[in-house]
């Protein structure tokens, strides 16, 4: 069994996390070595090669996950997308609470900005950077959506600052959700 202990707190911490850019709409720019996911309402791209499993981290949020089967370990590169539903007027004290958690207990520096994203109720876009901790430092990007149907869906992408395996912003750019 594989352990994500950093990359999972960071990921999942960018769940309930939500820094501006793109608009999240038109034709996205898919990377080459790249592939597009589609499904749970939403489209994003990911490295073509690393392989999806998908779990439930509590009995309400489930994490859809793309990594290269040949990395494991405190910050490998990963693409996260999660789901959790029945959020609604939680969404913003959720995500205050995750920024001060990392922020306070990994020394973490956050930046989140507000964006527009199509079919969202409303949205974030954020940028994590964490200290090293001996396995070196990393950075993630993510945006959170809220949905008119009070979904909270969450996509991440990062890993170690020395690693060049995934482009976390064209990953966080390509987000659609699809209209309905």
């Amino acid at each position: 069994m594989r352990s994500f202990p950093l990359i999972a707190l960071l990921l999942a911490a960018l769940v309930l996390l939500g820094c501006g850019g793109s608009d999240f709409e038109g034709d996205v720019d898919v990377p080459d070595g790249y592939d597009t996911y589609s499904g749970n309402g939403v489209s994003f791209v990911h490295p073509a090669a690393w392989e999806a499993t998908t779990r439930e981290l509590t009995d309400r949020v489930t994490e859809i996950r793309f990594q290269d089967p040949a990395t494991d370990g405190p910050n490998a590169p990963a693409v996260s997308f999660t789901m959790q539903d029945r959020v609604g007027g939680r969404f913003d004290a959720m995500l205050d609470s995750r920024r001060e958690l990392l922020e306070t207990t990994r020394d973490a520096k956050v930046s989140q900005e507000e964006v527009d994203v199509p079919g969202a109720r409303l949205a974030y876009r954020s940028r994590i950077e964490l200290p090293g901790d001996g396995n070196g430092s990393s950075t993630s990007e993510a945006v959170d959506v809220l949905t008119p149907d009070g979904r909270h869906l969450a996509l991440a992408a990062g890993g170690r600052d020395d690693e060049d395996a995934v482009d976390a912003g064209a990953v966080v750019d390509s987000l659609r959700l699809e209209q309905r």
